[in-house]
């Protein structure tokens, strides 16, 4: 009995302090393309206990030639990668991560390591994914299914029209498929490395379908 209102009692603390916050999403996914200018997400950091926050940027795998910045809950400039805060209890704390590609495509991965009352620790990831693909806006033809989605190496595409021209590119804008349709039927694209492609559709010189397609 003792030693279980000990344990109880030695937890009591770690509880208490657990409670001191939370943060809504600690994995973030953004996307774009060579032609943005800025790609962001945010989450945010919620205060139930009045706090003090130190944050620093731990992991920056990126790109050369990309930059970045963070708001947390007020933007500075890009180059700062660490600051501290306090945070009244009760308050919703926005947590942005910004990229800026210049003209760059590629995959990144930028982790943020927060310290809360100097103990707790938390950690938000922004994944970032630029493609040398622009126009990735244009709506899915209604009837073309690619599966599964995420995909293994191996990619399923059905409903494409005989006479449609598939193409398969990479992040850096380089064919790595093309194929002809010359017939509407169950087609299988195999020995997929691990990345992010854009498969656009063709038909009469106009593009029916383009999406983005991650292999893993």
């Amino acid at each position: 009995m003792r030693l279980l209102l000990s344990l109880l009692l030695g937890l009591m603390p770690i509880l208490a302090f657990g409670q001191s916050h939370s943060i809504d999403e600690h994995e973030l996914f953004m996307s774009g393309t060579v032609e943005d200018l800025d790609i962001n997400i945010n989450t945010y950091y919620n205060a139930i206990d009045a706090v003090q926050v130190e944050w620093a940027i731990v992991e920056a795998d990126v790109p050369e030639g990309w930059e970045y910045s963070f708001c947390f809950p007020n933007c500075h400039p890009i180059g700062v990668v660490e600051a501290n805060a306090e945070f009244p209890a009760g308050s919703e704390q926005y947590l942005n991560g910004h990229v800026y590609p210049n003209g760059i495509a590629g995959e990144g991965i930028l982790r943020m390591q927060l310290t809360t009352n100097g103990a707790a620790l938390d950690t938000v990831t922004w994944y970032a994914t630029i493609d040398a693909v622009s126009g990735l806006d244009t709506e899915q033809a209604t009837g073309i299914q690619a599966f599964p989605v995420p995909c293994v190496g191996q990619l399923q595409l059905e409903g494409i029209p005989a006479g449609a021209t598939v193409v398969l590119q990479d992040q850096a804008g380089a064919t790595v498929r093309e194929l002809r349709m010359t017939s509407a039927q169950l087609t299988v694209i195999d020995n997929l490395t691990p990345g992010v492609y854009v498969v656009t559709t063709t038909l009469d010189g106009h593009i029916i379908d383009r999406r983005r397609i991650l292999s893993l």
